[in-house]
């Protein structure tokens, strides 16, 4: 089963340049996400009443060009073969004329609502029918060389940062990192590519600390948690 959904790029969609946000980008992926183990009888409601909630823990994009304010793009996506507990999915973003704008790989995976933690066993039952026999594998990333100088500030998770789970989004997580730089960082700055790793959450009302840098065509991100060795994303 693959998923198909056109979209046009409006007004909310869009930073002040009319490029559409790296995060309206995210969620229209998470929307198909969401379409699809609807259909699969283990949507968000299905697997909430279950105890359990669907994270997105890792996800990582490569842009080839962010659609701007009033393109009509359309959003391709499909589960490839699960890793137990861990279930990938990739997504593609394309023009009119089916040029690709986006790709984009996701691991999804459950959390035990009570615990406010990750499941390492997979959910009875939840096993997502994948068309596709390959691995999904996340796009590469550099490394950080030399280890830039990173500034500290804090934010706190408001309750419209939140989710149905409870807890700060993936699309929020963007949000927060595009802001760090200021709005003219990104005036003269394509978006080429972003990636997202989730460790652990962070609650409502919660303060957290943002370590960041900004380089000439990248900016970093770490969130420490309460603990030395903890990182959250």
């Amino acid at each position: 089963m693959e998923y198909e959904k056109t979209f046009e790029i409006l007004m909310r969609d869009c930073d002040r340049y009319r490029r559409l946000k790296p995060a309206a980008a995210l969620a229209m992926f998470q929307d198909c996400s969401e379409t699809l183990i609807e259909g699969w009888g283990v949507g968000l409601e299905a697997m909430l009443a279950r105890g359990a909630g669907w994270v997105a823990a890792k996800i990582g994009c490569d842009v080839e060009r962010l659609p701007r304010h009033g393109d009509t793009v359309t959003v391709r996506g499909y589960a490839c073969r699960s890793r137990g507990a861990i279930h990938p999915f990739r997504y593609r973003m394309e023009d009119r004329a089916g040029r690709r704008l986006v790709t984009c790989c996701a691991m999804w995976v459950l959390v035990d609502m009570e615990a406010r933690s990750m499941l390492t066993a997979n959910v009875p039952s939840v096993v997502l029918p994948s068309p596709e026999p390959e691995d999904a594998h996340m796009p590469r990333m550099t490394p950080i060389e030399p280890e830039p100088v990173f500034e500290t500030v804090r934010r706190r998770a408001l309750f419209t940062d939140t989710d149905m789970n409870g807890h700060l989004t993936n699309t929020r997580y963007l949000d927060w990192v595009c802001d760090l730089p200021g709005a003219a960082y990104h005036e003269s700055r394509e978006t080429t590519g972003f990636r997202i790793d989730y460790r652990s959450e962070i609650a409502p009302d919660e303060e957290a600390v943002l370590e960041w840098a900004a380089g000439e065509r990248r900016i970093w991100c770490r969130c420490p948690g309460r603990f030395d060795a903890e990182i959250r994303f």
